[in-house]
C-alpha cells in the first residue's frame, strides 16, 4: 500500500509539473463550467478565479495531511491492510526467489552447454568447382 501511495504521489507531482496540453492553455475557471454535469449545478455563477500553483500545492498538502491521519481514524482497517501488504511481500519474496533460482539454473545449464559445444571445429576449404567468386 505504501508503494501505491508513493506512486500516486509522484504521478500527481509529475502531472502537476508537466506543461499543459494544447487544449488546456486557455485559463480555466475553478468551478464546474465545461463539465457535462455542470447543468446539474444551480445557483450563482461559477467563480472565475484561476487556481494558482500555490493554491493547488496548499490543497495537495492538506489532502496529504488528511491521508496521513487515516490510520489514526481507522486503526482496524490499517491493521488489516498491513497484514495484506505483509502477505503480498512474503509471497513476492518467496516466488521471486524461486524464479531467480530457476533462472540461475537455466543460465548455468546454457553456459555448460555452450562450453561443451565450444570445441573449435576444423576449418576445411570448400571444394573448388572451377568458378571464382567475388571481385
Amino acid at each position: 500500500m505504501s508503494f501505491i501511495l508513493r506512486a500516486a504521489f509522484w504521478l500527481t507531482v509529475l502531472a502537476f509539473l508537466l506543461p499543459a496540453a494544447g487544449y488546456e492553455m486557455d485559463p480555466q475557471p475553478a468551478g464546474m463550467e465545461g463539465y457535462s454535469s455542470a447543468a446539474l449545478v444551480t445557483g450563482a455563477a461559477p467563480p472565475t478565479e484561476d487556481i494558482g500553483a500555490g493554491e493547488a500545492l496548499t490543497l495537495a498538502a492538506r489532502s496529504a495531511q488528511d491521508v496521513m491521519g487515516f490510520c489514526d481514524r481507522n486503526p482496524d482497517i490499517c491493521a488489516k491492510s498491513h497484514a495484506i501488504v505483509g502477505h503480498v511481500v512474503r509471497q513476492t519474496a518467496h516466488y521471486g526467489g524461486m524464479a531467480l533460482t530457476w533462472l540461475t539454473e537455466k543460465a548455468r545449464e546454457h553456459e555448460q552447454g555452450a562450453a561443451a559445444g565450444s570445441q573449435p571445429a576444423a576449418i576445411r576449404p570448400a571444394p573448388s568447382n572451377g568458378y571464382t567468386t567475388g571481385a
